[in-house]
Protein backbone atom coordinates (compact mmCIF):
# COMPACT_ATOMS: atom_id res chain seq x y z
CA UNK A 1 0.00 0.00 0.00
CA UNK A 2 1.28 3.45 -0.87
CA UNK A 3 1.98 5.84 2.03
CA UNK A 4 -0.76 8.17 3.24
CA UNK A 5 0.82 11.44 4.38
CA UNK A 6 -0.83 14.11 6.51
CA UNK A 7 0.63 17.27 4.96
CA UNK A 8 -1.03 19.70 7.38
CA UNK A 9 2.37 20.86 8.75
CA UNK A 10 3.52 21.66 5.21
CA UNK A 11 0.26 23.43 4.32
CA UNK A 12 0.47 25.50 7.50
CA UNK A 13 4.09 26.39 6.76
CA UNK A 14 3.00 27.75 3.39
CA UNK A 15 0.20 29.82 4.93
CA UNK A 16 -2.61 27.57 3.80
CA UNK A 17 -5.63 26.15 5.61
CA UNK A 18 -5.29 22.46 6.44
CA UNK A 19 -8.38 22.47 8.69
CA UNK A 20 -5.99 21.83 11.56
CA UNK A 21 -6.00 24.14 14.57
CA UNK A 22 -2.82 22.61 15.97
CA UNK A 23 0.38 24.62 15.61
CA UNK A 24 3.09 22.99 13.54
CA UNK A 25 6.30 22.01 15.26
CA UNK A 26 9.68 21.61 13.58
CA UNK A 27 9.61 17.89 14.41
CA UNK A 28 6.21 17.42 12.76
CA UNK A 29 7.35 19.18 9.61
CA UNK A 30 10.53 17.10 9.55
CA UNK A 31 8.48 13.90 9.78
CA UNK A 32 6.32 15.00 6.83
CA UNK A 33 9.37 15.80 4.70
CA UNK A 34 10.97 12.47 5.55
CA UNK A 35 7.75 10.65 4.67
CA UNK A 36 7.62 12.44 1.29
CA UNK A 37 11.27 11.60 0.56
CA UNK A 38 10.77 7.93 1.43
CA UNK A 39 7.58 7.68 -0.65
CA UNK A 40 9.21 9.30 -3.69
CA UNK A 41 12.17 6.95 -3.53
CA UNK A 42 10.29 3.72 -2.87
CA UNK A 43 7.00 4.22 -4.71
CA UNK A 44 6.89 7.43 -6.75
CA UNK A 45 3.34 7.62 -5.35
CA UNK A 46 1.74 8.83 -2.13
CA UNK A 47 -1.66 9.99 -0.89
CA UNK A 48 -2.18 13.30 0.90
CA UNK A 49 -4.71 14.17 3.56
CA UNK A 50 -5.33 17.55 5.24
CA UNK A 51 -4.26 19.14 1.97
CA UNK A 52 -6.09 22.43 2.49
CA UNK A 53 -8.22 22.34 -0.68
CA UNK A 54 -11.75 23.62 -0.07
CA UNK A 55 -14.32 20.81 -0.15
CA UNK A 56 -16.83 22.96 -2.05
CA UNK A 57 -14.28 23.61 -4.81
CA UNK A 58 -13.77 19.87 -5.24
CA UNK A 59 -17.50 19.10 -5.16
CA UNK A 60 -18.36 21.79 -7.73
CA UNK A 61 -15.69 20.57 -10.14
CA UNK A 62 -16.81 16.99 -9.71
CA UNK A 63 -20.44 17.90 -10.39
CA UNK A 64 -19.46 19.93 -13.45
CA UNK A 65 -17.41 17.00 -14.77
CA UNK A 66 -20.23 14.51 -14.28
CA UNK A 67 -22.76 16.79 -15.98
CA UNK A 68 -20.42 17.41 -18.91
CA UNK A 69 -19.77 13.75 -19.66
CA UNK A 70 -23.50 13.02 -19.45
CA UNK A 71 -24.19 15.52 -22.24
CA UNK A 72 -24.71 14.58 -25.87
CA UNK A 73 -21.70 14.09 -28.09
CA UNK A 74 -22.22 17.25 -30.14
CA UNK A 75 -21.74 19.40 -27.03
CA UNK A 76 -18.72 17.46 -25.78
CA UNK A 77 -17.08 17.54 -29.21
CA UNK A 78 -17.64 21.26 -29.74
CA UNK A 79 -14.12 21.75 -28.36
CA UNK A 80 -11.98 18.78 -29.37
CA UNK A 81 -8.30 18.00 -29.01
CA UNK A 82 -6.34 18.52 -32.22
CA UNK A 83 -2.71 18.68 -33.32
CA UNK A 84 -2.79 22.44 -32.73
CA UNK A 85 -4.98 22.47 -29.61
CA UNK A 86 -3.72 19.91 -27.05
CA UNK A 87 -6.72 20.36 -24.75
CA UNK A 88 -10.49 19.93 -25.06
CA UNK A 89 -12.43 16.70 -25.56
CA UNK A 90 -10.79 13.38 -26.45
CA UNK A 91 -12.19 9.85 -26.60
CA UNK A 92 -9.63 7.77 -28.51
CA UNK A 93 -6.35 8.24 -26.65
CA UNK A 94 -3.93 5.30 -26.48
CA UNK A 95 -1.52 5.46 -23.54
CA UNK A 96 0.22 2.12 -24.06
CA UNK A 97 0.21 -1.07 -26.08
CA UNK A 98 -1.14 -3.21 -23.27
CA UNK A 99 -4.92 -3.56 -23.26
CA UNK A 100 -5.65 -6.96 -21.71
CA UNK A 101 -3.39 -9.08 -19.57
CA UNK A 102 -3.81 -12.66 -18.42
CA UNK A 103 -2.82 -12.93 -14.78
CA UNK A 104 -2.52 -16.69 -15.15
CA UNK A 105 0.46 -16.66 -17.51
CA UNK A 106 1.44 -12.96 -17.38
CA UNK A 107 1.13 -12.57 -21.15
CA UNK A 108 -0.02 -9.39 -22.87
CA UNK A 109 -1.82 -8.71 -26.13
CA UNK A 110 0.31 -6.35 -28.19
CA UNK A 111 -2.50 -4.19 -29.56
CA UNK A 112 -3.00 -0.46 -29.82
CA UNK A 113 -6.71 0.09 -29.29
CA UNK A 114 -8.06 3.24 -27.65
CA UNK A 115 -8.47 3.40 -23.90
CA UNK A 116 -12.09 2.96 -22.81
CA UNK A 117 -12.43 6.48 -21.48
CA UNK A 118 -13.20 10.05 -22.48
CA UNK A 119 -11.52 13.23 -21.26
CA UNK A 120 -11.74 17.01 -21.24
CA UNK A 121 -8.57 19.04 -20.69
CA UNK A 122 -7.94 22.66 -19.78
CA UNK A 123 -4.67 24.55 -20.14
CA UNK A 124 -3.10 27.47 -18.23
CA UNK A 125 -4.91 30.77 -17.78
CA UNK A 126 -2.07 32.95 -19.03
CA UNK A 127 -1.69 31.90 -22.66
CA UNK A 128 0.79 34.68 -23.41
CA UNK A 129 3.30 33.77 -20.71
CA UNK A 130 2.83 30.01 -21.06
CA UNK A 131 2.92 30.12 -24.86
CA UNK A 132 -0.03 27.76 -24.91
CA UNK A 133 -3.39 28.25 -26.70
CA UNK A 134 -6.10 30.31 -24.94
CA UNK A 135 -8.69 28.32 -23.04
CA UNK A 136 -11.80 27.08 -24.83
CA UNK A 137 -14.99 25.80 -23.24
CA UNK A 138 -17.72 23.62 -24.79
CA UNK A 139 -20.63 25.38 -26.43
CA UNK A 140 -23.94 24.96 -24.58
CA UNK A 141 -22.33 23.28 -21.58
CA UNK A 142 -23.86 23.95 -18.16
CA UNK A 143 -23.39 27.48 -16.82
CA UNK A 144 -21.25 26.26 -13.91
CA UNK A 145 -18.80 24.28 -16.03
CA UNK A 146 -16.29 27.05 -16.79
CA UNK A 147 -16.23 28.72 -13.35
CA UNK A 148 -16.10 25.40 -11.48
CA UNK A 149 -13.22 24.03 -13.54
CA UNK A 150 -11.30 27.31 -13.36
CA UNK A 151 -11.65 27.47 -9.56
CA UNK A 152 -10.44 23.90 -9.28
CA UNK A 153 -7.51 24.63 -11.59
CA UNK A 154 -6.50 27.58 -9.37
CA UNK A 155 -6.75 25.43 -6.24
CA UNK A 156 -4.49 22.81 -7.83
CA UNK A 157 -1.96 25.51 -8.76
CA UNK A 158 -1.80 26.50 -5.10
CA UNK A 159 -1.49 22.90 -3.90
CA UNK A 160 1.26 22.27 -6.48
CA UNK A 161 3.29 25.14 -5.02
CA UNK A 162 2.94 23.67 -1.53
CA UNK A 163 4.05 20.25 -2.76
CA UNK A 164 6.97 21.75 -4.68
CA UNK A 165 8.26 23.20 -1.40
CA UNK A 166 7.91 19.81 0.26
CA UNK A 167 9.77 18.13 -2.59
CA UNK A 168 12.56 20.72 -2.45
CA UNK A 169 12.99 20.13 1.27
CA UNK A 170 12.88 16.37 0.73
CA UNK A 171 15.76 16.79 -1.73
CA UNK A 172 17.61 18.95 0.87
CA UNK A 173 17.87 21.90 -1.50
CA UNK A 174 19.13 25.11 0.07
CA UNK A 175 16.03 27.02 -1.06
CA UNK A 176 12.61 25.50 -0.32
CA UNK A 177 11.25 27.64 -3.18
CA UNK A 178 13.82 26.37 -5.68
CA UNK A 179 11.22 24.82 -8.00
CA UNK A 180 9.13 28.01 -7.77
CA UNK A 181 11.79 30.42 -8.95
CA UNK A 182 10.91 32.79 -11.79
CA UNK A 183 11.24 31.09 -15.14
CA UNK A 184 10.98 27.63 -13.60
CA UNK A 185 7.43 27.53 -12.22
CA UNK A 186 5.58 30.84 -12.24
CA UNK A 187 2.58 32.26 -14.13
CA UNK A 188 4.14 30.95 -17.33
CA UNK A 189 3.81 27.30 -16.36
CA UNK A 190 2.14 24.79 -18.69
CA UNK A 191 0.00 22.81 -16.23
CA UNK A 192 -3.00 20.93 -17.59
CA UNK A 193 -6.20 19.88 -15.86
CA UNK A 194 -7.88 16.78 -17.20
CA UNK A 195 -11.32 15.47 -16.30
CA UNK A 196 -11.72 11.76 -17.03
CA UNK A 197 -14.78 9.56 -17.42
CA UNK A 198 -14.63 5.78 -17.71
CA UNK A 199 -18.18 4.81 -18.73
CA UNK A 200 -19.86 1.68 -17.47
CA UNK A 201 -19.11 -1.22 -19.80
CA UNK A 202 -20.54 -4.69 -20.29
CA UNK A 203 -18.64 -7.49 -22.03
CA UNK A 204 -17.88 -11.20 -22.02
CA UNK A 205 -14.56 -12.26 -20.53
CA UNK A 206 -12.86 -15.14 -18.77
CA UNK A 207 -11.96 -15.04 -15.10
CA UNK A 208 -8.19 -14.68 -15.67
CA UNK A 209 -8.34 -11.54 -17.84
CA UNK A 210 -7.85 -8.04 -16.46
CA UNK A 211 -9.67 -5.51 -18.60
CA UNK A 212 -7.55 -2.40 -19.16
CA UNK A 213 -9.25 0.99 -19.19
CA UNK A 214 -6.12 3.14 -19.41
CA UNK A 215 -2.96 1.47 -20.65
CA UNK A 216 0.20 1.33 -18.59
CA UNK A 217 2.18 4.56 -18.78
CA UNK A 218 4.16 7.13 -16.84
CA UNK A 219 3.23 10.79 -16.63
CA UNK A 220 5.72 13.09 -18.28
CA UNK A 221 5.60 16.30 -16.25
CA UNK A 222 6.97 17.07 -12.79
CA UNK A 223 4.16 15.33 -10.90
CA UNK A 224 0.41 14.75 -11.02
CA UNK A 225 -2.29 15.57 -8.48
CA UNK A 226 -5.16 13.10 -8.87
CA UNK A 227 -8.64 13.23 -7.38
CA UNK A 228 -10.06 9.73 -7.81
CA UNK A 229 -13.70 8.72 -7.64
CA UNK A 230 -13.15 5.05 -6.96
CA UNK A 231 -10.83 2.03 -7.21
CA UNK A 232 -9.13 0.85 -10.39
CA UNK A 233 -5.78 2.67 -10.36
CA UNK A 234 -2.78 0.36 -10.14
CA UNK A 235 0.97 0.91 -10.07
CA UNK A 236 3.86 -1.38 -10.90
CA UNK A 237 7.10 -1.34 -8.95
CA UNK A 238 10.10 -2.24 -11.10
CA UNK A 239 11.54 -4.75 -8.62
CA UNK A 240 8.77 -7.36 -8.72
CA UNK A 241 6.64 -6.35 -11.75
CA UNK A 242 3.43 -6.97 -9.79
CA UNK A 243 0.51 -4.57 -10.07
CA UNK A 244 -0.46 -2.93 -6.77
CA UNK A 245 -3.90 -1.42 -6.16
CA UNK A 246 -3.81 2.25 -5.18
CA UNK A 247 -6.37 2.70 -2.37
CA UNK A 248 -9.31 5.02 -2.84
CA UNK A 249 -9.55 7.53 0.01
CA UNK A 250 -12.47 9.96 -0.09
CA UNK A 251 -10.84 13.16 1.18
CA UNK A 252 -7.40 12.78 -0.33
CA UNK A 253 -5.31 13.40 -3.41
CA UNK A 254 -2.99 10.87 -5.01
CA UNK A 255 0.40 12.32 -5.94
CA UNK A 256 2.59 10.55 -8.49
CA UNK A 257 5.93 11.72 -9.80
CA UNK A 258 6.45 12.31 -13.51
CA UNK A 259 9.34 11.76 -15.88
CA UNK A 260 10.75 15.28 -15.40
CA UNK A 261 11.08 14.78 -11.64
CA UNK A 262 12.84 11.46 -12.19
CA UNK A 263 15.17 13.25 -14.59
CA UNK A 264 15.77 16.06 -12.08
CA UNK A 265 16.66 13.57 -9.35
CA UNK A 266 18.91 11.49 -11.62
CA UNK A 267 16.66 8.44 -11.11
CA UNK A 268 16.88 8.76 -7.31
CA UNK A 269 13.12 9.22 -7.35
CA UNK A 270 10.83 7.19 -9.57
CA UNK A 271 8.25 8.00 -12.22
CA UNK A 272 6.25 4.84 -11.70
CA UNK A 273 4.36 2.88 -14.34
CA UNK A 274 0.62 2.87 -13.67
CA UNK A 275 -2.66 1.92 -15.33
CA UNK A 276 -6.43 1.83 -14.75
CA UNK A 277 -8.37 -1.45 -14.78
CA UNK A 278 -12.07 -2.21 -14.81
CA UNK A 279 -13.73 -2.93 -11.47
CA UNK A 280 -16.82 -4.99 -10.64
CA UNK A 281 -20.19 -3.29 -10.73
CA UNK A 282 -22.81 -6.03 -10.60
CA UNK A 283 -23.52 -9.48 -9.20
CA UNK A 284 -24.07 -10.60 -12.80
CA UNK A 285 -20.29 -10.67 -13.09
CA UNK A 286 -20.50 -14.11 -11.51
CA UNK A 287 -22.89 -15.40 -14.15
CA UNK A 288 -21.50 -17.51 -16.98
CA UNK A 289 -22.07 -16.26 -20.50
CA UNK A 290 -21.43 -17.65 -23.97
CA UNK A 291 -18.55 -20.06 -24.43
CA UNK A 292 -17.97 -20.50 -20.72
CA UNK A 293 -17.05 -16.85 -20.32
CA UNK A 294 -18.62 -14.56 -17.77
CA UNK A 295 -20.68 -11.44 -18.23
CA UNK A 296 -18.71 -8.57 -16.73
CA UNK A 297 -20.16 -5.18 -15.91
CA UNK A 298 -17.60 -2.57 -15.01
CA UNK A 299 -18.35 0.35 -12.75
CA UNK A 300 -18.32 3.87 -14.06
CA UNK A 301 -15.18 5.60 -12.83
CA UNK A 302 -14.38 9.29 -12.79
CA UNK A 303 -11.31 11.25 -11.81
CA UNK A 304 -9.72 14.68 -12.19
CA UNK A 305 -5.99 14.87 -12.85
CA UNK A 306 -3.82 17.97 -12.61
CA UNK A 307 -0.58 17.54 -14.52
CA UNK A 308 2.06 19.81 -13.01
CA UNK A 309 4.22 21.05 -15.87
CA UNK A 310 7.00 23.61 -15.63
CA UNK A 311 7.53 26.79 -17.64
CA UNK A 312 8.36 25.87 -21.21
CA UNK A 313 11.86 27.33 -21.09
CA UNK A 314 12.75 25.76 -17.74
CA UNK A 315 15.92 23.72 -18.09
CA UNK A 316 15.71 20.28 -16.53
CA UNK A 317 18.93 18.53 -15.55
CA UNK A 318 19.97 16.43 -12.56
CA UNK A 319 20.10 18.34 -9.26
CA UNK A 320 23.45 18.84 -7.57
CA UNK A 321 22.15 16.90 -4.56
CA UNK A 322 21.62 13.87 -6.81
CA UNK A 323 24.98 13.80 -8.57
CA UNK A 324 28.38 12.73 -7.22
CA UNK A 325 31.30 10.52 -8.20
CA UNK A 326 29.32 7.39 -7.44
CA UNK A 327 26.19 8.68 -9.20
CA UNK A 328 27.23 10.64 -12.31
CA UNK A 329 24.63 12.58 -14.27
CA UNK A 330 22.50 10.30 -16.48
CA UNK A 331 20.73 13.03 -18.43
CA UNK A 332 21.61 15.97 -20.66
CA UNK A 333 19.80 19.28 -20.10
CA UNK A 334 16.45 19.66 -21.86
CA UNK A 335 13.79 22.36 -22.00
CA UNK A 336 10.59 21.29 -20.27
CA UNK A 337 8.53 22.29 -23.33
CA UNK A 338 10.63 20.14 -25.65
CA UNK A 339 10.02 17.15 -23.42
CA UNK A 340 6.25 17.79 -23.34
CA UNK A 341 6.07 18.20 -27.11
CA UNK A 342 7.91 14.93 -27.66
CA UNK A 343 5.52 13.03 -25.41
CA UNK A 344 2.40 14.72 -26.78
CA UNK A 345 3.45 13.91 -30.34
CA UNK A 346 3.94 10.28 -29.35
CA UNK A 347 0.37 10.18 -28.03
CA UNK A 348 -1.05 11.81 -31.17
CA UNK A 349 0.90 9.42 -33.41
CA UNK A 350 -0.60 6.46 -31.55
CA UNK A 351 -4.08 7.88 -32.11
CA UNK A 352 -3.51 8.45 -35.83
CA UNK A 353 -2.03 4.96 -36.22
CA UNK A 354 -5.22 3.47 -34.82
CA UNK A 355 -7.38 5.48 -37.25
CA UNK A 356 -5.44 4.30 -40.32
Amino acid sequence: MIPVIDIAPLVNLCGGDSNSSKATSAAELENVIKSIADACQKFGFFATINHGVDAATIKDAWTASTQFFDMKSSIKQSVSMTDKYPYGYENCESLGVERSTSDANNTTQDTLSPDSKETFSLGPLNSELSNMPPRKFPLNASSNFAPATERYYSAMEHLAKILFKGLAMAQKLDDASWFLQKGRFDDGHQCALRMLNYPELQYQTDASTVQIRAGEHTDYGAFTILKSGGPGLQLQLSKDKEWIDVPHLEDSFIINLGDLMQRWTNDKWTSTLHRVVATDNNADNDRAGDGGQKLFKSARRQSIAFFVNMNGNAIVMPLETCVDETHPSKYIPIKASEHLIQRHNQSMMAKHKKKE
